[in-house]
């Protein structure tokens, strides 16, 4: 098959995240498996990349900015798409690409989670509304008739929530690397250290984790916290803990390689995400793969990626959440118990049947769009 992908971002962009990694990789085996990928995203003005290029095997197309990338990917179509694809992956991140409006070859929409209150963590007045309104009322309706593919069945519930029928969504997991390749585990730091590893954005709440951090300290006085990842509320976390008078046991770790990723989810003793709500959250996973249990908030996607007392713990409030993330941090039986379970539990995941599943998601649609 020959097929065109509409997404945000690629792999190279500045504020790359989850839902980049789930389409290249995707794409990525696609392609080994003899399938032509193209994907259009928008360009990285800080970075300035070529408009087109090819990695992985997958031809990458870059037009326009966060918000102009549906414009262009409109006129790409009707100008130089059309016809030529034989199956079209339309990627919903807050707002799709809309192309059941002016797309008629088979097409899936890929969803990660319904995004809700977040227009309200991030974006401001009037289009915080704009976005919550297109999710509710307009992306049920355009999208009435097309199938829909999520990473989590939280988020298909979600989806059906919001009007979509049961019958027309298909549940698609993300997947971990080659399990055979992952570097050799790291020995667990020496004093009880929490992690996040992510982007840092207004709804994953990290200005709530350094906020607590004194909770959690009047119980370990000895415990470490270390923040690693980049993204547009950055700065901001970085001001609150260098004004913090805890500030010498936060350390602020920045953009991190694969490689520095790899050893710092394998060190820490517990993963933690604040997040208002996940699609799935690939970096629980890859924690749990180094035996490093997790801790969230009960929300969409974390409460299915995380099982309870079973590879971490969910909590219904801040004060919950301190309260396991203490329980796991002083109970070395619970928590060598835990990162044994994370582990096996992580191992299910692959990304050849992520991509299986989506080349039969699509193949399906194809045969029915016939």
């Amino acid at each position: 098959m020959k097929i065109l992908i509409f997404n945000w971002r690629d792999l190279k962009h500045s504020w790359v995240g989850g839902g980049e990694i789930f389409i290249f990789e995707t794409a990525k085996r696609l392609v080994g498996a003899g399938h032509e990928v193209t994907v259009f995203c928008a360009e990285d003005v800080e970075k300035q990349l070529p408009h087109e290029e090819m990695y992985d095997g997958i031809r990458v197309i870059r037009k326009g900015s966060r918000f102009t990338v549906y414009s262009w990917a409109l006129w790409h179509y009707l100008t130089c798409f059309r016809g030529k694809f034989d199956c079209i992956i339309d990627v919903e991140n807050g707002i799709p690409f809309f192309t059941p409006l002016y797309v008629t070859e088979p097409k899936v929409n890929l969803v990660y989670h319904v995004h809700d209150r977040q227009f309200f963590y991030e974006l401001g007045f009037p289009l915080n509304y704009v976005g919550f309104y297109i999710e509710r009322i307009l992306y049920p309706l355009i999208y009435r008739r097309t199938t829909l593919v999520t990473i989590s069945e939280t988020t298909r519930d979600e989806l059906i929530r919001i009007g979509f029928p049961k019958k027309q969504i298909r549940v698609i997991y993300c997947g971990l690397g080659n399990l055979d390749k992952v570097p050799i585990h790291q020995k667990k730091y020496v004093h009880p250290t929490l992690l996040y590893l992510g982007r840092i954005k207004a709804y994953k709440r990290i200005q709530l984790l350094v906020e607590m951090f004194p909770k959690i300290l009047a119980h370990i006085p000895d415990v470490k916290l270390v923040i690693a990842g980049w993204g547009t509320e950055a700065s901001i976390v970085s001001d609150l803990v260098m004004k913090s008078k805890y500030r010498k046991r936060i350390k602020l770790v920045g953009p991190v390689s694969e490689f520095e990723k790899n050893t710092l989810l394998s060190k820490a003793w517990l993963f933690i995400n604040p997040s208002i709500g996940e699609g799935w959250s690939i970096s629980v996973i890859e924690a749990n793969l180094y035996g490093t249990p997790a801790v969230a908030f009960r929300v969409p996607g974390l409460s299915e990626s995380i099982r309870h007392g079973k590879t971490g713990f969910l909590a219904s409030s801040t004060d919950q959440l301190v309260e396991y993330i203490v329980l796991v941090l002083t109970d070395a039986r619970l928590r060598e118990t835990l990162g044994r379970q994370a582990k096996v539990w992580a191992q299910r995941y692959k990304w050849e049947d992520t991509a299986r599943h989506m080349a039969n998601a699509l193949e399906n649609v194809k045969e029915n769009h016939a």
